[in-house]
């Protein structure tokens, strides 16, 4: 399994438009690993989770053909999680070739937003309607929390995460039957409901994608009831995935979702995290399980 880092930033990316903080201003000045797109992350070249406004020049800047995804994962209903513009351009009034098939899975309550997002953009699209997932081209799959799906390649489970509960989010496990992926992301620190949840699936896992929107966070702040995880959070899950044995012999733990906030520059950052048991990923990071 091959996984690539199509972006690795927050909702506002890095460097907001127009920030002035140190860490904003040494992305302007040293780029690179620096800049963060929103978040979005490809498995092989046929399976993608979130679908952001960065998602197809990430892909393209990459060399990434996302005419080849056949599985597209929502994790929730967030506009740095899902741009409709992208998806209608599936319609033959774009005046592109029948679209390949693709398959869209989301909470119900995900899919009930997307879908009025895509009405906005284009009339006629919403997946609620065996008409609009026509005009689309999509094979539309609500999932419940702890339910799973299979394709040609892999098994899919959604599971509950507490970020956004409006929206039902979703946190990803992803299987080939030889390595398994969780993508963790958009989610606050994992409550007892979600631990119980990881050990039900079985599963060991390769590798386990997690949110680390906040980065050192000050102490008068760590107690906060956060929907986001931060640095010494992140460090507490990647322990506790290790002390219950959720990771198999030469795991790895990479956070994403990085925002500016508490944020140290990447070197920096990465040397902070392999310091306390987890790595920071990179746009166009790509990693071979």
């Amino acid at each position: 399994m091959q996984i690539t880092f199509l972006g690795t930033g927050a909702a506002s990316a890095v460097p907001l438009p127009f920030c002035t903080c140190s860490l904003c201003q040494t992305a302007r000045r040293l780029g690179a690993k620096e800049l963060r797109a929103r978040s979005a992350l490809l498995v092989n070249d046929d399976l993608m989770i979130d679908f952001g406004p960065d998602a197809v020049p990430s892909a393209q800047r990459m060399g990434k053909d996302l005419t080849r995804v056949r599985t597209l994962l929502i994790t929730h209903a967030h506009r740095d999680h899902f741009d409709p513009g992208h998806l209608v351009t599936r319609l033959s009034e774009y005046g592109c070739p029948p679209a390949p098939p693709l398959v869209l899975a989301a909470s119900p309550a995900t899919l009930a937003q997307l879908s009025v997002w895509l009405e906005a953009e284009e009339t006629g699209t919403s997946l609620q309607t065996k008409r609009g997932c026509e005009r689309l081209g999509l094979t539309v799959r609500p999932l419940a929390a702890g339910q799973s799906f299979g394709t040609d390649r892999y098994t899919i489970t959604g599971l509950y995460s507490h970020h956004a509960p409006d929206c039902d989010s979703r946190m990803y496990l992803v299987d080939d039957g030889h390595n398994a992926l969780l993508y963790a992301v958009d989610t606050p620190a994992f409550e007892q409901d979600v631990w119980d949840a990881l050990e039900q699936t079985g599963c060991s896992f390769s590798c386990v994608v997690i949110d680390h929107t906040y980065g050192i966070a000050p102490p008068d702040v760590q107690q906060l009831a956060l929907d986001h995880m931060d640095a010494q959070q992140v460090e507490q899950t990647a322990n506790e995935l290790r002390e219950r044995g959720l990771l198999r012999t030469g795991a790895v733990v990479y956070a994403t979702h990085l925002s500016h906030e508490w944020m140290l520059p990447h070197e920096q950052m990465t040397c902070y995290a392999r310091a306390h048991g987890y790595e920071i990923a990179w746009d166009g990071l790509m990693l071979t399980l």
